[in-house]
């Protein structure tokens, strides 16, 4: 009989341990950081390209310089990593010229915001001023970004 209770004791612990487990698995993300915001853009993927493409180019002047490459090698990847750049850097240009980085970077938040909450379904309130500092609020921000000023939300 003392075995039973303790045997249903350890069960019943397991269920709640198991429950507070699993729980957050299936709540919603509404209090999360909007991840999308983050992704990578075209501009990181090809800044990123252009670093391995330098890297690539910097290692194999060393594996030339060490022996390891012969010249037909050497002159043939050279060639190759060094067009790769080109247009790399053709298209970083293409990307800066027809808008600054700011606007950019301000059109596409603006557009993932839309395409995650939809375009006119919920609208961000009115800016509104800090109380203490009088700098603009951030819509859905707590905080005052000038002041750290706690913002209320009537």
């Amino acid at each position: 009989m003392e075995n039973l209770v303790l045997w249903l004791a350890c069960a019943a612990l397991v269920v709640i341990a198991g429950f507070y487990i699993i729980t957050p698995l299936f709540r919603k993300s509404a209090g999360r950081l909007d991840i999308d915001l983050f992704a990578e853009t075209e501009m990181d993927r090809l800044l990123g390209r252009k670093a391995v493409v330098y890297r690539n180019l910097k290692d194999l002047e060393f594996e030339h310089k060490m022996g390891r490459l012969s010249d037909g090698d050497f002159q043939q990847l050279n060639a190759s990593y060094k067009n790769e750049a080109a247009a790399i850097l053709q298209q970083l240009d293409l990307l800066n010229a027809s808008e600054n980085l700011e606007e950019m970077i301000e059109k596409e938040a603006a557009a993932r915001k839309s395409a995650r909450y939809g375009s006119g379904s919920q609208q961000a309130p009115e800016s509104s001023r800090c109380p203490s500092c009088g700098a603009e609020i951030i819509p859905g921000k707590k905080y005052c970004a000038d002041c750290g000023q706690r913002i209320w939300i009537r």
